[in-house]
């Protein structure tokens, strides 16, 4: 009994206009909604941050949130292929000339002193020295110089053809330790037909001009090594790999891996965290602006927009769920099952489909966040959430959930086809795409089933008019309506009446014709209080106001909207119904009984104003059209004969009464609206008070018969 009182109490302080339409409360819808946005998603968009040291033991096991390039992996492959580069070389022209030039200044060196008398020996030795290639031994020189000039000219020519056949193809610097080797294959293979000194003289001149002729690139071979470095393709950190286990030594790879995933710092990245609370304003404050700016009939009020604000909290929480399951180690695919869908759903069921459109942008965006900024996510759940908005944007049973489910289900798959199709980089893994494909089935059902089992929650606790309540307030073995049925038959079918009629009426000017029907099904069940007292339900000619003073019998009649009012409160009967049943009268006069109190009042103190319905006035569509129904009906029915012309004007003069008394003016009908629900009442109403054809006296003609 305590929770009761307390629920009462708090359901009483939610419906109070006070509440509904304070300013600051509503501030503060938006203020705590970004807070609350923020604290779920912070640990979603903003990492943990760990700082191990080498050797020691993980306490827990750390997953990439998000795939990004192992640096130490990467870089030990682009060493490993410009390792395989060989160092770049281009043949100099130059070292053959040169070597040329040695053996002809050397020979021509030779001749000179040999052919001078002039010098004694060591002069003819220290004369070629002073020319001789470096390394060229004096054995060799001095035999130079005993041979005759003729000769050396010979020996002159078959070094060059040594030293120009070697020197004429790649000759590297390794290839020196082989010179030796080199020369004397040539010498065999040019045939030179050499005694031994000339063939020394020859092989040891040709070894001394050798240099190599292969040239190093330096510039070459880094480029050729930074291309092969740059070819290597890097090494991934895939997202929801498993970094370091727990309990596992943590090595100077494992602090690599979990600095290039973001996750190594003493202190969390308040970059991160500021940019993510800059993204969390901006989006509560244009969704604001956007809520704030809507026409005044669709405005939310502060019940409604805290409403919003909690599917807004919700949807932040599975996002955040999901994401730790795929931190956690859990698959990657995730995110396709996340229900995002959900919230649209319910905004749409619950307000409306426009604002559930604007709320799907905003969650997918949220995904998208969550998850690295991911466009996928971003449009995937987009389309989802329209594909649910849409497919539920009119409830006629709980079978609507379940096709609207099969409806995202089918936009889903295909989004996620579409996506793989776009990115030729995915390469032909089948075996995902059908993963994410089976995912992005099932989450349209998943989104269904939570939609009809979070409704109801949403529906008791804030007590909401949902179209799915609606169709459950109408069934007629409801208590009240059976109520009304047994102890007011002529309420209960004046009531139907009025339902068939507020509803063809709200389908042409915009309001909801559901809610209008069943609105007309209680707005009259205080009659059941008295009802004998209601002509409608008076089988014989007596009437009980015949009794009683006019002021009694006004004090009944305007008591049944009271009567009802707590009727309907005791039976938990959602507000909008109890707006309708509270003004379905307004503050409209009961002439009968003023007349009659007027004839009866001999000091002339009767005043019209005490014959008023105590009110209020509709301030909604929906209660405005119930209040013109409910008098046309009753009009209509007292007609004696009710032709077309007629009709319609009674229900034409009930209009134009209830405008010059002021009964519209706090509800957003116009003019245009009056006049098409005019041809609404018309068109229903010959259906149901259609001409009938006289049945002749059965029991006269079955006289006849046996005559």
């Amino acid at each position: 009994m305590k929770w009761t009182g307390w629920g009462n109490a708090i359901r009483r302080w939610l419906d109070d206009d006070a509440f509904r339409h304070n300013r600051r409360i509503r501030v503060f819808i938006y203020a705590g909604l970004g807070v609350f946005l923020f604290a779920i998603l912070a640990s979603s968009m903003v990492p943990p941050r760990y700082h191990f040291k080498v050797g020691e033991v993980s306490p827990t096991t750390v997953v990439a949130p998000v795939t990004a390039v192992d640096t130490a992996a990467t870089a030990a492959k682009r060493r490993a292929a410009e390792a395989k580069v060989p160092k770049q070389y281009a043949q100099s022209p130059q070292v053959l000339t040169d070597a040329l030039q040695q053996l002809a200044t050397l020979f021509e060196a030779a001749k000179t002193a040999a052919s001078n008398p002039n010098l004694t020996p060591a002069e003819r030795l220290a004369a070629v020295r002073r020319v001789a290639p470096e390394g060229l031994s004096s054995s060799t020189l001095e035999r130079m110089l005993r041979e005759p000039p003729a000769r050396l000219d010979a020996l002159e020519k078959d070094s060059a053809k040594v030293v120009q056949a070697i020197l004429s193809q790649p000759f590297y610097a390794d290839s020196m330790q082989q010179s030796m080797l080199l020369v004397d294959r040539q010498i065999v293979n040019l045939n030179l037909g050499l005694d031994r000194d000339e063939a020394l003289i020859v092989q040891n001149t040709a070894v001394s001009v050798l240099r190599p002729n292969m040239v190093y690139q330096a510039q070459a071979t880094q480029e050729a090594r930074e291309q092969a470095a740059e070819s290597v393709q890097p090494v991934l950190i895939h997202q929801g790999d498993v970094i370091v286990a727990k309990n596992q030594v943590v090595t100077q790879d494992v602090i690599s891996k979990l600095k290039d995933v973001g996750l190594y710092s003493a202190y969390p990245s308040v970059r991160v965290g500021v940019g993510f609370a800059l993204f969390i304003a901006l989006s509560v404050a244009m969704l604001a602006a956007y809520v704030e700016r809507r026409a005044p009939r669709r405005r939310l009020d502060n019940l409604m927009l805290g409403i919003l604000g909690l599917v807004f909290v919700l949807m932040a929480i599975l996002i955040a769920v999901t994401k730790w399951i795929v931190v956690a180690g859990g698959p990657t695919s995730t995110p396709y099952l996340l229900p995002i869908s959900l919230g649209a759903m319910l905004i749409t069921v619950m307000m409306d489909s426009s604002l559930a459109v604007v709320a799907a942008f905003f969650f997918s965006f949220l995904l998208g966040a969550a998850f690295g900024m991911n466009y996928d996510f971003v449009f995937y759940g987009f389309v989802g959430s329209l594909a649910g908005a849409y497919s539920v944007a009119r409830v006629t049973s709980r079978a609507t959930f379940m096709r609207a489910g099969f409806i995202v289900s089918a936009v889903n798959m295909g989004t996620v086809i579409a996506l793989y199709l776009l990115e030729e980089n995915r390469g032909s893994d089948l075996h995902a795409l059908s993963l994410h494909v089976g995912l992005a089935a099932l989450n349209g059902i998943f989104a269904a089933i939570l939609t009809m089992g979070v409704l109801p929650f949403f529906e008791a606790a804030f007590g909401l008019l949902t179209p799915i309540r609606l169709l459950e307030l109408s069934n007629p073995n409801h208590p009240l309506l059976r109520k009304v049925l047994l102890e007011a038959p002529g309420t209960y079918h004046h009531s139907l009446i009025v339902g068939n009629l507020a509803e063809a009426a709200a389908e042409l000017v915009g309001a909801d014709p559901l809610l209008c029907r069943v609105g007309a099904y209680y707005h009259d069940v205080g009659k059941t209080k008295r009802p004998m007292f209601f002509v409608e339900n008076q089988m014989t000619k007596e009437n009980p106001h015949d009794k009683v003073a006019p002021s009694l019998s006004h004090l009944i009649i305007t008591s049944h909207v009271s009567d009802g009012l707590e009727m309907l409160r005791k039976a938990g009967i959602p507000k909008p119904i109890q707006d309708i049943c509270a003004t379905h009268h307004g503050t409209t006069i009961l002439w009968y009984f003023y007349h009659k109190a007027k004839e009866q009042d001999k000091s002339g103190t009767v005043r019209l104003d005490d014959f008023r319905y105590p009110g209020p006035k509709p301030k909604t569509r929906e209660c405005a059209i119930i209040m013109i129904c409910d008098a046309v009906e009753a009009a209509v029915r007292s007609m004696s004969r009710p032709t077309p012309n007629r009709v319609e004007g009674v229900i034409r003069k009930i209009i134009r009464d209830r405008l010059q008394d002021g009964q519209l003016d706090e509800c957003d009908l116009t003019l245009q609206d009056l006049d098409a629900m005019v041809g609404a009442f018309m068109k229903t109403l010959k259906g149901i008070y259609h001409a009938r054809i006289e049945y002749p006296d059965i029991d006269k003609l079955k006289k006849e018969v046996a005559k």
